[in-house]
C-alpha cells in the first residue's frame, strides 16, 4: 500500500502568501458605535463578519462585497430585516438591513449564530415603523422587507419554533 506525503496532495513549492485582514490577525474589531469587541473567529462562522454581534451596526467599509475599499467608513445603521433570497417559493437565512448614517448606502448582511436574538427582533419590531421614503428606497433596490406575515418564520430561524410571543 502507498503512502501519500503532504507533497503528494499539494504543490509545496509555492508558498502561501494570504495576508489576513488586521481584524482577523486580531481576532475581532472595535464597535465604532457600541465601541464592544466583536470576535471573528472561522470556527464560529463569523470570519467574514462585518457587523457588532452586540448592537448590529456595521461600518461603511466596502464598495463591492469585501472589498474594504469604501472611503465613506460611516456608521451603518440596522433598520430592518429580510430573508436571502433563494429562489421561488424559498426562504433563506435572515439578513439585516442596514443604512449608512453618512451617504444613505444601503446593504444586506448575513446575521450571525451569536448576534442578540432579542436585538434582531426589536429591529423587526422598529421597521414596521420605517418613514416611507426609506422604505422605497430599500424596495426599489430589489429587498423584500420582512413583514408581519413573516414573524413565524423568524422566530423559527431564530429561535426553533414558530413562537411569536
Amino acid at each position: 500500500m502507498k503512502r501519500y506525503s503532504n507533497h503528494d496532495y499539494f504543490d509545496t513549492s509555492k508558498p502561501i502568501n494570504r495576508p489576513l485582514k488586521d481584524e482577523q490577525k486580531a481576532g475581532g474589531f472595535r464597535c465604532s458605535h457600541c465601541k464592544q469587541w466583536a470576535v471573528i473567529n472561522e470556527f464560529m462562522g463569523t470570519a467574514n463578519r462585518n457587523h457588532c454581534n452586540i448592537c448590529l451596526w456595521s461600518k461603511h467599509v466596502d464598495h463591492k462585497k469585501g472589498d474594504r475599499m469604501a472611503e465613506c467608513r460611516g456608521g451603518m445603521r440596522p433598520v430592518a430585516l429580510t430573508f436571502k433570497h433563494e429562489g421561488l417559493n424559498r426562504v433563506g437565512e435572515i439578513m439585516l438591513v442596514h443604512i449608512c448614517c453618512s451617504c444613505n448606502k444601503i446593504s444586506i448582511n448575513r446575521i450571525a449564530g451569536d448576534d442578540d436574538n432579542m436585538l434582531i427582533l426589536e429591529i423587526f419590531d422598529q421597521s414596521m415603523a420605517l418613514d416611507a421614503s426609506l422604505r422605497s428606497d430599500i424596495t426599489r433596490q430589489g429587498i423584500y422587507l420582512l413583514q408581519q406575515t413573516d414573524k413565524g418564520e423568524l422566530h423559527r430561524q431564530l429561535f426553533g419554533s414558530y413562537s411569536t410571543s
